[in-house]
């Protein structure tokens, strides 16, 4: 009787413990996505987490975190998909498990990705750029096209174009513009700074701790790759 009562309970707690390695990491990869929110504005955050055992998540100990969040804000850019791939992490316990809040205390490696749109970035330069009107932007393979009406300090409105390229330093995400055209005439610049270097986002005001590696203009799309690895 002792054996089978024995037996009996090391059954029960191997099947707690295959039950916990099974759910553990969705409930706490929920309260993560759910965390998320607080420092990335997101339609829809997913979270995967893992750790072994899966107990030590409830200490706030990862191996990995995996985080995509949908129509992402970062700074002042909405992006289509933001992506965070996080290896030997530490987060603050007590805010995950009663707040469901995410507060990183360490983290080993991250891997950054960010797809922004040409929608988006025409949002942003209207909104942000002073004098563009009704800009719209065309991303090919490495070149970014931008067309607007232009005003001159209220006196005049012009049609300009800026051929240029989206690049990286350290933090800061720009657009750099190698071609400026006004009414379709090739000049060499207007406004100073203020159209040659359009600041777009600053990495330095996300928790990440991350620079730029590379950024990648496809057809449609600017996808941005960052590290916390030294360049």
């Amino acid at each position: 009787m002792t054996k089978r009562l024995l037996l009996g309970l090391a059954v029960i707690v191997a099947a707690a413990l295959v039950l916990t390695e099974l759910v553990l990491p969705k409930v706490v990869g929920q309260m993560v996505a759910h965390g998320m929110k607080n420092i990335v504005a997101s339609d829809r955050i997913v979270a995967q987490v893992s750790k072994h055992p899966s107990l030590a998540m409830l200490g706030g100990s990862f191996d990995t975190v995996d985080i995509a969040a949908y129509n992402a804000k970062l700074d002042k850019l909405t992006f289509k998909v933001l992506q965070l791939e996080l290896t030997d992490v530490q987060l603050d316990r007590q805010r995950l498990l009663a707040h469901r809040d995410v507060s990183i205390q360490h983290v080993g490696g991250i891997d950054f990705s960010a797809t922004l749109t040409e929608e988006e970035l025409a949002r942003y330069l209207n909104q942000s750029v002073k004098g563009i009107r009704n800009a719209q932007v065309e991303i090919t393979p490495g070149q970014a096209k931008v067309t607007s009406s232009f005003s001159l300090g209220g006196i005049a409105n012009v049609d300009i174009t800026l051929d240029g390229k989206i690049v990286g330093e350290g933090q800061l995400i720009k657009f750099v513009t190698e071609r400026l055209l006004i009414n379709n005439n090739l000049i060499g610049s207007i406004g100073g700074n203020l159209l040659t270097n359009i600041p777009l986002v600053d990495l330095s005001k996300a928790p990440f701790g991350v620079s730029v590696r590379d950024i990648v203009m496809t057809d449609g799309l600017v996808i941005i790759n960052a590290d916390n690895r030294p360049h």
